[in-house]
């Protein structure tokens, strides 16, 4: 098995490293997606302009839904923009099965927006608290600002109309996000002093179309791939100059918080790519010393006062996956003891359903907790070292429970297998050494699966906004070399 997988391992790992774009970065773009795709089409047509651009937009959603349907909720908006008729409660139904602290935003989000797009009658005046986005995410506080104006746009004053602005500049997307930038023209289209200027940047926006005639959600995620790539690579190619270029690369795009987007000219850091990132350049600490400092304090002042850790703002609801970051990527620093008891006291009181946040996997959460649950120091309160041990063993019984005929895994034990899933509980069952007949069974599954470029083909992961699932082809590549390189018992080799 050795020989076998590290053939098979080395062939991945070439693809990866050639990943790398001339400065330095990991070259991770998103493909297109119907949900921006249907609303560059309604304003192409409501504005009636570049009828090319909406024609090929046309075609791409309804290639879309008859040959790759989305979810529900985005093939709704497809079906909307193409002029057929859709159900009033259509986002109620869509969204039914999503319960998330961001659940009731999102539904008012994508009701307003299908309401815009059918001429339906705007849902009534929302409560005021909907739209309070202390504790949100830049975009977020943009996208509800836009839908606001949108509902009542004889309220919105010159100041918020200022802040809808980076809609309309030419470029790049403000904060690499399509769906915020057509927000704000949804909005600013409201105001007819704007109109020339959401006319100039609709046909600026349609040269931006992907071939195919599609729009992505956003322009890529080259930070968050290159801090993967290069925690796997530096355990396949140490010392190459690449890797160094990566990491050099890296800490040039940090953020004046110390933290990290998740692509270059996104100000907006988070807790996933910051520890991540923490990860990566931590092998590299003898040239990044400063950053990875600089990257720690930003996490530490992301922290709740329940031990745990959000997405984005302190503050914001504490998120399991996202403290299991936080923990893997501090642990290694004695100095964050007391930090780290903290955040696994938090996951084991919260860990108790399968958490499917910003990665739709379930192997997800459990890859991270199980890791995080091993990083607790060995001198910790008796109590919760047995909690933990109790919770990691549970987390390796649910991918037990769940591995399928083909020894993979998907979304959920209910979807098909696909490589991204399959890695990510391959991560967790690496150093589990009672459990070697499994993993050798999802190492077979993924070296099969690999494609004859020696790269790989899944079904993506990533959501935004949750639930809605977007592509960037580079991570099935990524996330599985993670999987194939992570550290393992002897016997699995």
């Amino acid at each position: 098995m050795h020989t076998e997988l590290a053939g098979f391992r080395t062939r991945l790992a070439h693809r990866v490293l050639h990943r790398t774009g001339p400065h330095g970065l990991i070259c991770a773009p998103a493909t297109s997606r119907v949900l921006e795709t249907a609303l560059l089409l309604f304003l192409l047509n409501a504005e009636n302009l570049a009828p090319a651009h909406a024609d090929i937009a046309r075609y791409y959603l309804k290639d879309a839904l008859d040959n790759n349907p989305p979810d529900r909720l985005q093939c709704t908006f497809a079906r909307a923009a193409l002029g057929e008729p859709v159900p009033g409660d259509a986002v109620q139904r869509a969204l039914a099965s999503f319960t998330h602290f961001s659940s009731p935003r999102k539904l008012l989000s994508f009701t307003v927006l299908l309401a815009e797009l059918t001429g339906a009658p705007l849902p009534p005046g929302p409560p005021a608290d909907v739209f309070d986005t202390r504790y949100e995410q830049v975009w977020v506080r943009y996208q509800m600002l836009a839908l606001k104006t949108i509902v009542t746009p004889h309220t919105a004053t010159p100041a918020e109309l200022a802040r809808l602005a980076p809609a309309l500049a030419p470029g790049p997307p403000w904060q690499a996000n399509n769906l915020a930038r057509l927000l704000g023209l949804l909005a600013l289209r409201k105001v007819p002093a704007h109109r020339p200027a959401v006319r100039r940047a609709l046909e600026q926006l349609a040269d931006e179309q992907l071939p195919g005639g599609g729009l992505p959600f956003i322009t890529g995620l080259d930070i968050f791939a290159t801090a993967l790539a290069g925690i796997a690579l530096t355990r396949t190619h140490p010392g190459n100059p690449r890797l160094t270029g990566m990491a050099d690369a890296l800490a040039h795009h940090r953020n004046p918080d110390g933290g990290f987007g998740f692509t270059a000219g996104v100000t907006q850091s988070d807790t996933d790519d910051t520890a991540y990132a923490i990860e990566f350049l931590r092998t590299t600490a003898h040239r990044h010393t400063d950053t990875l400092a600089a990257a720690e304090r930003h996490l530490l002042a992301l922290r709740n006062p329940d031990g745990g850790f959000p997405t984005f703002v302190h503050g914001a609801p504490s998120e399991i996956a996202m403290t299991a970051g936080a923990v893997n990527a501090l642990a290694p620093n004695p100095a964050h003891r007391a930090v780290i008891e903290d955040a696994v006291a938090f996951l084991l009181e919260n860990d108790t359903v399968i958490e499917r946040s910003w990665s739709r996997n379930s192997t997800n959460a459990v890859f991270r907790t199980t890791l995080a649950y091993a990083a607790l120091p060995a001198d910790a309160p008796t109590v919760m070292r047995q909690d933990a041990r109790t919770a990691h063993a549970q987390g390796l019984r649910h991918l037990l429970d769940t591995q399928q005929a083909d020894g993979g895994w998907g979304h959920t034990p209910d979807d098909p297998t696909d490589p991204i899933s399959t890695a990510y509980a391959v991560i967790a069952l690496s150093r589990a050494t009672e459990h070697v007949p499994e993993l050798v069974r999802a190492l077979h599954y993924l070296r099969i699966r690999q494609q004859p470029d020696g790269g790989y083909l899944s079904r993506p992961d990533q959501a935004g906004p949750r639930p809605l699932l977007y592509d960037a082809p580079a991570l099935a590549d990524i996330c599985v070399l993670l999987a194939l390189t992570a550290p393992r018992d002897t016997k699995t080799r």
